[in-house]
């Protein structure tokens, strides 16, 4: 018997298994389609950002201003209410019919120009995620515009320095009028800032083609979750070997050590690869997910997710006692690697502290390879890194499994 008889052996296993093939591709493919339709549905159109009203007097330069800031947010973006009337407007932050609402109250900027400082009131609904994500958001736009106050102040108190007069005439130095037009000019400085930032997206691709319908996320994800719970039936085969002294008789064979472990990789290989090439193709020509915008870059991504995922197949096939271990193994890695990884919730809705935590992860290296084709439009080099870091991972861990193996063989 050679490796490759034993990687035959093994996949002849797992493809007799029912439970195995449902984990392998039936699995994934519904799991794909209802979170690609929570995401944002297939084929929609759309803006997904949250939406929020403005309120107020809509001639006030206030009101004009924090409406220009909030059209550059990725997160929000403010929509025109059939009331503005007060309950109305808290009914629709209710009825989930608009995420928040802000108030430019009356006179803001006066009372700002007379020294005070208004407050901005908000209603939202902090219980929801939304909620607390579209407040995240008005806090971080309502802090420019602050600032944009303090400048105008500044700018105040410069010109009345300056002034030859002295006493009550010294007020009138710097008018309303012109605090408002340093007002306006601190505003239109945010357009322009100091440092520039170039995103690099690929023009091949439209922005209907990026998000896909909402799969363009969805899909990786589910492949990374599924392929790693569909190691359940791969791994329980080295358990039932130990088991039923089969693994002891493999080793009475010509057959290496170092040639068992490879068998079982290479049945765990092929297996996660041929999922994974299928749910690729499934996604590219049904979901129309951007996958062969790239192929190279693709096959390079699905190449070393695979020799990753197969390596913690063969561990989880080694350190386990029991087919139910083996499955509690491969379900505990499941959850954390996705979870982690950004398959369930994508990580720039996260926090901080999770983001720096998450990134570390294989997980998330491999969503952000597979989404750095699909959504970013970009090729070979944008995975390099990510591939790498899999394969480093995939030799450790390889390395950890033969060195279990030789020691519960010794």
């Amino acid at each position: 018997m050679s490796a490759f008889d034993l990687m035959i052996k093994d996949l002849r296993q797992i493809l007799r298994d029912r439970k195995s093939l449902m984990f392998i591709l039936i699995m994934p493919i519904a799991f794909t389609l209802l979170f690609g339709f929570a995401f944002g549905g297939y084929g929609s159109p759309g803006d997904t950002r949250l939406q929020i009203v403005v309120a107020g007097d809509s001639a006030a330069p206030a009101h004009a201003a924090l409406t220009d800031l909030l059209e550059s947010s990725t997160v929000v973006r403010t929509v025109t209410p059939a009331s503005l009337d007060d309950e109305a407007l808290r009914a629709s932050v209710r009825d989930g019919k608009v995420t928040a609402v802000v108030l430019i109250p009356t006179g803001f900027l006066r009372s700002c120009y007379d020294g005070a400082d208004p407050v901005l009131p908000c209603i939202v609904d902090v219980a929801s995620s939304n909620g607390t994500t579209a407040r995240s958001e008005l806090a971080n736009v309502c802090i420019r515009l602050m600032n944009a106050v303090q400048a105008a102040r500044a700018t105040a108190v410069a010109v009345r320095d300056l002034a030859p007069s002295s006493g009550p005439d010294k007020l009138s130095a710097f008018t309303f009028e012109q605090f408002v037009t340093a007002f306006e000019s601190a505003i239109a400085a945010w357009k322009n800032q100091p440092v520039p930032v170039a995103v690099t997206m690929s023009s091949k691709l439209t922005e209907e083609q990026r998000n896909a319908g909402g799969f363009a996320h969805t899909s990786p994800s589910m492949m990374l979750q599924f392929s790693i719970a569909g190691l359940m039936s791969a791994a329980g085969i080295i358990v039932e070997e130990r088991k039923s002294r089969t693994l002891a008789r493999l080793m009475t064979t010509r057959l290496s050590r170092p040639g068992i472990l490879l068998g079982h990789y290479l049945a765990m290989f092929t297996q996660v690869f041929a999922q994974l090439v299928m749910l690729v193709l499934f996604a590219a020509l049904v979901l129309h997910v951007q996958y062969l915008h790239a192929p190279f870059a693709t096959l390079l991504v699905t190449l070393c997710s695979t020799a990753f995922v197969a390596a913690i197949g063969l561990l989880i096939g080694i350190v386990s006692r029991s087919e139910e271990q083996g499955i509690a193994f491969s379900l505990i890695l499941m959850f954390v690697l996705a979870g982690l990884g950004g398959a369930w919730v994508p990580l720039q809705f996260t926090g901080t502290a999770f983001q720096k935590l998450a990134r570390a992860t294989p997980g998330a290296w491999i969503i952000n390879a597979y989404e750095n084709v699909v959504q970013r439009g970009l090729g070979v080099s944008s995975v390099l890194l990510s591939c790498t870091l899999l394969l480093v991972c995939a030799i450790a861990l390889a390395v950890l499994a033969a060195l279990r193996f030789r020691r519960q063989s010794a």
